[in-house]
């Protein structure tokens, strides 16, 4: 329900390499065409965006009188920086975020709040020397296949199935150091990605963590085995591979077993209509992950997506039923009591406790078309809970005259019974209205 605050790389230093960044990005608009201009050892790009969000919260049985104070309009505005020099022996990436943020709403009282970040997605140098290849510094590594969700992304959880393709670029890279062995149609990844607290609050190296991929091409096959250990004795392994067949299909699939379950459980064995804190109990057991899925391009250039994703760690129905008729019976104390506290504590407790995927198996399904009329590019796409038939539907038409400026909006609907999953989440509807300008080579 919170928010992390963002990891900066010193904010002073941010801001002159942001303010670089935009010079160079103005003066290439002004920059002619030449075969010298397309051998720069630099280029880059700048891009703005900005939505507007407004939100109908629901009557959630885990949000009485918008007890979590949820926000129902945000404004949103961010400059992305990118950019690639060739230099130094190798290559130099970089990915930049300025943005800033405000949110209002109403509960008991009105409020507002707003948060202005400067955070460095990536910045990282590469270079190779046959048959190896060397990264340090921030990046986003890509291990998994899946299109909504891939758990074999241990080192950058990129995907989620609210919002795949990370519109806002909120997704920040891993502080590492890999060294990579590519032999033929093979490739063998080590990975050192600690723990590292910039703002030097605390130890600088919080907790080691090392990272390894195995990848072969196997003819039609790609395949992966992947693995990461840290300091405390916990670990994730696991594997994914896919195959294309012929020109329009490709079908792929993950799994991963990771030592720890970081999610807490009602406990079964309490009168959920009880003032007992805590409630949730946390479990040793281990965890599996399974993503099951394909894409299929028609000829008219629809794309279909379909993914089967499957988590153990999901509550199971009596896990369900427990947590949901706590939250219904606090509800009712709320509501009835003059002394809102101990209500008010126990539906605190749930509500931390509560987050999607909360069960165990999902359906996501998408299409998408490049230009279903001229200009208009359509995206829809929907999280089913299959235990319940609850889940959310995405629907996002995006208008792109130029490659200057793209216009969209995005609808996003919840649905689902208060005794389903998605039915307790704290919005029902939500509308945004954004627009992206592009500069830069």
């Amino acid at each position: 329900m919170g928010r992390d605050k963002p990891l900066l790389w010193g904010r002073k230093a941010t801001m002159v390499i942001l303010i670089l960044f935009y010079f160079c990005s103005v003066r290439s608009l002004y920059a002619e065409d030449s075969v010298d201009a397309d051998r720069s050892p630099l280029s880059y790009s700048l891009s703005l965006r900005s939505e507007f969000e407004w939100i109908d919260l629901s009557n959630s049985l885990l949000n009485p009188d918008n007890l979590l104070e949820r926000y129902d309009q945000r404004f949103e505005s961010f400059l992305l920086g990118n950019a690639r020099y060739r230099g130094f022996g190798g290559v130099v990436e970089t990915e930049f975020r300025l943005g800033y943020e405000y949110l209002s709403g109403e509960s008991l009282t009105s409020f507002d709040d707003n948060e202005l970040d400067a955070v460095l997605n990536q910045l990282f140098y590469r270079s190779s020397t046959e048959p190896f290849s060397f990264v340090l510094g921030r990046k986003k590594v890509r291990w998994g296949v899946g299109y909504s969700y891939s758990p074999t992304d241990l080192v950058t959880q990129l995907k989620n199935p609210e919002d795949p393709d990370d519109r806002l670029s909120r997704v920040k890279g891993a502080d590492l150091l890999q060294v990579s062995y590519l032999n033929g149609s093979s490739q063998v990844d080590f990975v050192y990605f600690p723990e590292i607290d910039w703002e030097f609050d605390d130890a600088f190296i919080g907790k080691n963590r090392f990272g390894m991929r195995w990848y072969q091409f196997i003819d039609p096959f790609d395949l992966s085995f992947v693995g990461t250990v840290d300091d405390d004795g916990e670990w994730a392994a696991g594997l994914n591979t896919s195959v294309a067949v012929g020109n329009a299909l490709e079908l792929h699939a993950e799994y991963l077993y990771t030592s720890e379950n970081s999610r807490n459980y009602p406990d079964t064995g309490i009168d959920p209509e009880q003032y007992i804190n805590p409630f949730f109990r946390e479990s040793g057991d281990g965890v599996h992950d399974v993503v099951l899925g394909g894409q299929y391009t028609f000829e008219n250039n629809l794309n279909l997506t379909l993914e089967y994703l499957y988590r153990s760690s999901g509550y199971s129905g009596s896990e369900f039923d427990a947590y949901y008729n706590r939250v219904a019976w606090l509800n009712d104390q709320y509501a009835q009591l003059v002394d809102q506290s101990p209500a008010v504590a126990g539906l605190s407790e749930a509500a931390m406790n509560f987050r999607v995927p909360q069960r165990k198996h999902y359906l996501f399904t998408r299409l998408y078309h490049p230009e279903v009329v001229r200009f208009v590019s359509l995206e829809m796409y929907s999280y089913v809970g299959l235990e319940d038939g609850s889940g959310l539907f995405v629907f996002m038409p995006t208008y792109k005259g130029s490659d200057f400026f793209d216009l969209y909006i995005r609808l996003k609907k919840f649905w689902g019974g208060q005794d389903t999953e998605f039915g307790l989440v704290p919005e029902d509807l939500s509308a945004i209205v954004g627009v992206s300008l592009y500069f830069g080579a």
